[in-house]
């Protein structure tokens, strides 16, 4: 298979035609008569036999080694399997590879709008799908797109960077804006200054964390909306933990180093606060970006850092002005 992949296309512009389908009125004497016969490409990696009704409707399927162990006279009617898993030749390609992580099958059948049985797509073809889509989201997730893993053209990868630089850029103007907007509380507690980075960048870990995690269980079809209220709590939960135990050691290193408790008390609550804060955004983000219709993938790079860097800066300068200033 090409490694060329164009997000959103179908299962039937990656289907074989070559496939084996026999009518259920065969016996299995008459199917390994069949299969002898075979064109070469369609009995070079046999892994299953498909049965159609008189109209070519896909009604069973039947694995090769059920051949050998029944009686030649009985007709493969009698012993295929009728719930068979299939996909629609419209599907996309995405939605195919789920049910293969899913099911685990060496092929899965395709029909049209009619049931008829139009082609199969292997699990090799799945697998370089599945490939294709993980260097999609990393690309995503770093802020690139998926043709500078394999292009050597700076002009494009430079096309390919500069939009989300761009995001980056205007979140650090705002972020500037932000903490120009409480300069008052930097200029009564200097020391407030010193602890930004860190206080940015456990915030920006935590939501780039749960964003990631949440876009692989959706590209492996484990994470839906029916899911959303327990990734919340889970991250709730988790961002408590997390939060209170890095709010709580930087805390205590920022009370014995500036000596001033409250100082520690106001980087503990507010790395505390902005770390849960963080893994709620990071695993909301994926869940709204979908429901809108854009890949979940671009919420896990420059735009949740953006959103948590917001945030974060916000939580930490009204808390310190509260405990602190004045």
């Amino acid at each position: 298979m090409s490694r060329k992949w164009v997000k959103g296309e179908t299962v039937g512009s990656i289907m074989k035609n070559e496939f084996l389908a026999v009518p259920e009125h065969f016996s299995i004497e008459e199917t390994i008569k069949h299969f002898r016969t075979a064109s070469l490409e369609k009995v070079s990696k046999p892994s299953y036999i498909y049965v159609v009704n008189p109209n070519g409707h896909l009604v069973g399927v039947v694995q090769m080694r059920d051949l050998l162990s029944h009686a030649p006279g009985v007709l493969v009617k009698d012993i295929m399997l009728k719930n068979v898993v299939k996909v629609h030749a419209e599907m996309g390609q995405e939605e195919a590879v789920k049910h293969f992580i899913k099911h685990r099958f060496l092929a899965i059948p395709v029909v049209n709008n009619d049931q008829m049985l139009v082609g199969i797509v292997t699990a090799d073809a799945m697998v370089d799908i599945a490939e294709l889509e993980a260097e999609d989201d990393i690309a995503k997730i770093v802020g690139t797109g998926v043709d500078e893993i394999t292009s050597r053209s700076i002009p494009r990868i430079v096309r390919l960077r500069l939009p989300w630089l761009a995001v980056s850029i205007f979140s650090g103007l705002l972020c500037a804006f932000i903490t120009g907007w409480f300069q008052y509380e930097l200029k009564s507690v200097i020391a407030l200054a010193l602890f930004i980075p860190i206080v940015l960048g456990l915030s920006e870990s935590t939501g780039t964390q749960s964003a990631t995690i949440v876009v692989r269980n959706m590209a492996l079809g484990r994470a839906s909306f029916r899911d959303v209220r327990w990734l919340l709590q889970k991250e709730i939960l988790v961002g408590v933990i997390v939060g209170l135990v890095c709010g709580m050691f930087v805390g205590g290193v920022a009370t014995m180093w500036q000596e001033s408790p409250k100082l520690g008390a106001v980087l503990a609550f507010s790395m505390s606060t902005s770390i849960m804060l963080s893994g709620i955004v990071g695993s909301f983000l994926p869940f709204i970006f979908r429901r809108f219709g854009f890949d979940p993938a671009l919420s896990s790079g420059p735009i949740v850092l953006a959103t948590c860097d917001v945030i974060t800066l916000l939580i930490y300068f009204k808390v310190s002005g509260f405990f602190l200033a004045g």
